[in-house]
């Protein structure tokens, strides 16, 4: 899980870069917004760590199965953040800008970690 844990990290530095420019700027609302955005995607993105690390002895059929339960469940968990946040007083669309940057670093991350795995 440790390879996993180095991507939640560079997408909370993702929301907290973000936070630190928007606070920098006055705007403290959209600062914890695209905080609390990446926090969201941080959670999603160990979520899906955790259950490909405990699925490592399923046959396929089970992997996928526990990826689309996975998946169903951190989509239910996003729709809660978001109803969160909204009820925080939060800027829904900074919370996107900081679950798009979040996302960013996490394809960039993994293609950079797994790509050349994937291709050996």
């Amino acid at each position: 899980m440790s390879e996993y844990s180095s991507i939640v990290r560079y997408q909370v530095g993702a929301g907290i870069v973000l936070m630190a420019v928007f606070i920098l700027l006055g705007k403290y609302t959209l600062g914890a917004s695209c905080l609390f955005g990446a926090l969201l995607m941080a959670a999603g993105s160990w979520e899906l760590a955790r259950r490909v690390v405990a699925s490592g002895g399923l046959d396929a059929d089970g992997l996928q199965v526990s990826l689309y339960k996975g998946a169903a469940i951190r989509f239910v968990l996003i729709l809660i953040g978001l109803a969160t946040g909204f009820l925080l007083g939060l800027n829904l669309p900074a919370i996107a800008g900081g679950m798009f940057a979040a996302q960013v670093l996490f394809y960039v991350v993994s293609l950079r970690r797994f790509g050349s795995e994937a291709r050996d």
